[in-house]
């Protein structure tokens, strides 16, 4: 096992939280020889911050380009340093979050064949407002600087449940629960790798962000004005309205699509920004050219079931607001 501590790297044959003190067994590692223990378990002490982790990512950059050259989808680390080493401007100036890495598995039919989707999520976890939300829950770090989120603390949640889609529904809420699931050092480096590459490059994802943010704010307008005024119209009238509004026009096979504003993940336990921000993501798919439905026929058919199963949860949460 290697634990990893802000300012040393250990490798034991167990976890140091059973370890004695000044073991024989326990041994520093070099930073440099990290990368030959990808697939080691990993544990990460206390005082990690992402910027432990990060430092480790750009000080093997050259050879983790390489290695997850499909996660970085034709970019380098190295786009995203200058965004990281950057002074930053705070989105939620009420915010308290920490960064959570977590396993995401979970069992779902479509046109008659059944999926297992499994990967490990690195997002944030705690409030986008603690002054409102009164429950923790998954936030999104998709339109984050990475020098936002360099000093936050990081933390594994070892937590396994194996969902379906009836098991949302149940009060037990799984098929399967398990306390503790490993990670290895290549599950931790692979999931922040594909999530801060999840737009593009740093200023693509500036892009996505001010659009994003524009529609949002026409699709707030758009609701006050219909409740000021009593006008409550079913869902497919709604949805020309916002199709009027936003003025979208999709190609079928434009890579780019309203849904992946942000990783939901699982329902929050109480009212929540993130809720809110959801709603709007799938009231903008819906109203566009390329529906909910189609871009869940198109990850299935191009085997992206990660995509798929994030679509699913966005169309499931959309269908029980109907």
């Amino acid at each position: 096992m290697i634990t990893i501590t802000k300012d040393k790297i250990y490798h034991s044959p167990f976890t140091l939280k059973k370890t004695i003190p000044d073991s024989d067994v326990v041994t520093e590692v070099e930073v440099s020889d990290i990368i030959h223990m990808l697939g080691e378990e990993v544990e990460l002490g206390e005082d990690i911050t992402f910027k432990t982790i990060f430092d480790l990512i750009i000080f093997h950059k050259d050879f983790l380009n390489i290695l997850f050259g499909k996660e970085l989808r034709g970019l380098i680390i190295e786009d995203f340093i200058e965004d990281y080493e950057k002074d930053f401007d705070l989105i939620f100036d009420n915010e308290g979050f920490n960064l959570r890495l977590s396993w995401n598995s979970e069992i779902f039919s479509y046109d008659n064949e059944v999926e297992y989707l499994d990967y490990v999520a690195f997002e944030g976890y705690g409030k986008l407002n603690i002054k409102e939300d009164e429950e923790d829950y998954p936030v999104s770090l998709a339109f984050l600087s990475l020098s936002e989120i360099r000093n936050k603390h990081i933390f594994l949640d070892n937590v396994f449940e194996l969902q379906d889609e009836e098991s949302f529904k149940s009060d037990i809420g799984a098929l399967f629960k398990a306390n503790y699931r490993r990670f290895t050092l290549y599950d931790v480096f692979s999931s922040v790798i594909r999530e801060i590459s999840f737009y593009g490059n740093p200023e693509q994802r500036e892009i996505q962000k001010i659009e994003f943010q524009k529609r949002a704010l026409e699709f707030e307008q758009f609701l006050e004005n219909e409740s000021e005024e009593g006008n409550f119209v079913e869902w497919d009238e709604v949805s020309e309205e916002i199709d009027e509004m936003i003025g979208l026009s999709f190609e079928k096979n434009d890579n780019k699509s309203f849904w992946d504003v942000l990783y939901p993940k699982e329902e929050p336990t109480g009212p929540s920004t993130q809720d809110k921000v959801d709603t709007v993501i799938i009231a903008i798919a819906e109203g566009s050219g390329v529906s909910l439905d189609e871009q869940l026929k198109k990850a299935h058919d191009d085997e992206d079931f990660e995509t798929a199963a994030k679509l699913l949860k966005l169309i499931k949460k959309r269908d029980n607001k109907k």
